[in-house]
């Protein structure tokens, strides 16, 4: 074989290889302007995350446990990074006074320079999203960050995770606009800085940016961001891990083991966990409107009168300070130590549930009352310490079986929030990567799969909308979607305006007709007999004012350009046609029969076939019944 043709063959075989044919449906220049912007967004989060951890952890140690005299177990492979020793014994009045000095702080500062910047964040950001094309203030990213400071560098019961997202979501908000990117860039970079700073802030990059996905709405997945998600969400965790180094925010104290006779525990566990979801989301909204909103004094007041109630429950509960992150992981430890400090049976089953409820209410007066916390963190504890409480329970009943109560803590705390948050694929993952383990993988789809299904109707985040269908974000995505399954023909007035006039015709006859007809839309034929252009009493008063002047004037003076779709197009076609002409009516041709119009369509029918057919589907998918099974 001659070299030529021993080219050519290779040339042949190693073409679909070559870089311009495996790009060849790809954007390049779009990917890598993508992947600019979210390393940029990405790298903001991650310093903002470090930054803010270390201020948060030196607000802790330096009020809480050095002034006050509380201390707080440490937590992961020694994280803290200063020392929580306390400096002496408590000082029981701060304990009751320095939450609400925090809290009249967060309160003022928020009050007067960002109103938005109060609550638990998360639900900010949704709302951005959704709602506000995309768009958080610039200010706010640093009044949350300072009125974080002082909610829970004082003791406030919150998380790190709200505010953070927020913070990270108002840079790339921020960004785009200091770019001139468009409304969907914007949101997308939204997005973005909400998963770079969870991702930073828990080092749990993959389960940040499903969860800034995810959490959105209740039964969807904002799959348009993955890829700048994904991005910030590595980059950020890159830059936190560089300055703190790596490892997990829990240390799993031994290595669980599954085995499927335990499932049966993990499912009580998920049914059990459903009650205390509802219960968390009626106490927090509850105490926000039956309380707070309700109390004569100002907004800015409100979140020292809930720090003052958060001082009073830690004096007897001193569980409830902070995010609980120590507390989490001294459950952890000592549920599945055998020289435990914990009661065993329904002792220890009371007091840990017990401990869960509180925390419930400590989050409510501090978040509710317009404290700036998340409720991550909460949510963890919630259902750590309540998955702990069954699991001390199970093992009363069954300790051949539930062996390692333990893992109820980890699975308790998925199960939970996967119900509260309508976000359970990335809480799988997130919570594994908390733990930097995939042990209990398993038990936590299970557990999960039980609470979310049971938890349907109620969410923590009130700006979550159902789906991408409900979304402002993407109405024209959806709009286009169905009037692309829709066909012209079915939809149009048939024999309408089937009638045509000449071009020749002068206008006062054509406004004669008009008058005399239920038609003032007509299509024109020339003086070669073939459709020329369309005539409308609008077009005809628009080009001739003066009454004189209607029988010097032809019809074929004032046409418009024809402009037609065919029976067999869909009605996107017919709607981009609408927009682009600026009619509200198009005759209907057969492309066969060119000379023929069949009849007319009006954007009003468009319009009303879209409605129908979203009310068609939304009626099928809610009363479609299930099909039986049949042998294969």
């Amino acid at each position: 074989m001659d070299r030529t043709k021993l080219s050519d063959r290779l040339g042949h075989l190693l073409a679909p290889w070559r870089l311009e044919t495996i790009t060849s449906g790809i954007d390049v220049q779009s990917l890598w302007r993508w992947a600019k912007l979210s390393l940029i967004v990405g790298a903001f989060a991650g310093l903002a995350a470090a930054g803010a951890f270390y201020v948060l952890e030196w607000a802790e140690a330096a009020v809480l446990y050095r002034l006050v005299g509380l201390r707080n177990p440490p937590y992961g492979a020694g994280e803290h990074l200063f020392s929580h020793e306390s400096a002496g014994p408590v000082v029981w009045w701060l304990v009751l006074l320095v939450p609400a000095a925090g809290g009249l702080c967060a309160g003022l500062l928020s009050w007067r320079f960002a109103p938005e910047a109060r609550g638990h964040g998360t639900d900010a950001m949704i709302e951005a999203f959704h709602f506000k094309r995309g768009r958080i203030r610039a200010r706010v990213p640093f009044v949350k960050l300072l009125a974080s400071l002082f909610t829970l560098g004082t003791g406030g019961s919150g998380g790190r995770e709200g505010p953070m997202a927020q913070m990270g979501a108002g840079f790339g908000s921020y960004l785009s606009d200091l770019l001139g990117l468009g409304v969907r860039e914007r949101r997308l970079l939204l997005l973005a800085g909400a998963a770079g700073g969870i991702s930073a802030l828990f080092r749990a990059p993959l389960g940040a940016a499903l969860w800034a996905l995810e959490v959105l709405y209740r039964d969807d997945f904002e799959s348009d961001g993955m890829f700048p998600c994904l991005i910030s969400s590595v980059t950020a965790y890159s830059v936190f891990t560089s300055i703190f180094g790596q490892g997990s925010l829990f240390a799993a104290p031994v290595t669980y083991e599954f085995r499927p006779e335990q499932l049966v525990f993990y499912a009580a566990l998920g049914l059990a966990c459903a009650p205390l979801g509802v219960l968390w989301i009626k106490l927090f909204y509850g105490t926000e409107r039956r309380v707070f909103d309700r109390l004569p004094v100002p907004p800015w007041l409100k979140p020292a009168l809930g720090g003052l109630a958060v001082g009073a429950l830690a004096l007897a509960l001193p569980w409830v300070f902070g995010g609980g992150y120590g507390w989490m992981q001294d459950a952890l430890r000592t549920i599945d130590d055998p020289l435990r400090q914990l009661p065993v049976g329904y002792a220890g089953f009371g007091l840990l549930l017990g401990l869960a409820v509180a925390k419930m209410l400590a989050t409510a007066l501090t978040i509710s009352s317009g404290g700036s916390g998340g409720v991550f963190a909460p949510s963890l504890f919630v259902g750590g310490f309540a998955g702990g409480a069954f699991g001390l329970l199970f093992h009363e009943w069954a300790p051949g079986i539930v062996d390692q109560p333990g893992a109820f803590v980890l699975v308790g705390m998925g199960a939970v929030y996967a119900g509260v948050s309508r976000a359970p694929i990335a809480t799988i993952i997130l919570v594994s990567e908390l733990f930097g383990s995939y042990d209990l993988l398993v038990p936590l789809m299970f557990a999960e799969m039980i609470t979310v299904l049971l938890l349907r109707r109620v969410t923590l985040y009130e700006q979550q909308v159902v789906n991408r269908l409900e979304s402002p974000a993407h109405v024209a995505d959806f709009t286009v979607d169905v009037l692309a399954d829709l066909r012209v023909d079915g939809h149009y007035t048939k024999g309408r305006a089937t009638e045509t006039i000449p071009a020749s015709m002068d206008l006062r006859t054509f406004l004669d007709r008009c008058a005399h007809s239920p038609d003032s839309f007509f299509v024109v034929r020339g003086p070669d007999g073939r459709l020329a252009g369309v005539a409308s009493l609008g077009a005809v008063r628009a080009v001739v004012a003066d009454q004189d002047v209607l029988d010097v004037f032809v019809v074929g003076d004032a046409m418009t350009p024809l402009v037609s779709v065919a029976p067999g197009d869909n009605l996107r076609t017919a709607l981009d046609r609408f927009v682009q002409t600026g009619y509200d009516r198009l005759p209907v041709i057969d492309p066969d029969r060119p000379d023929e119009v069949l009849g007319v369509l009006s954007l009003h029918q468009v319009y009303s076939a879209y409605h129908a057919e979203l009310l068609r589907r939304r009626l099928a998918d809610e009363r479609e019944p299930g099909r039986p099974a049949t042998a294969a």
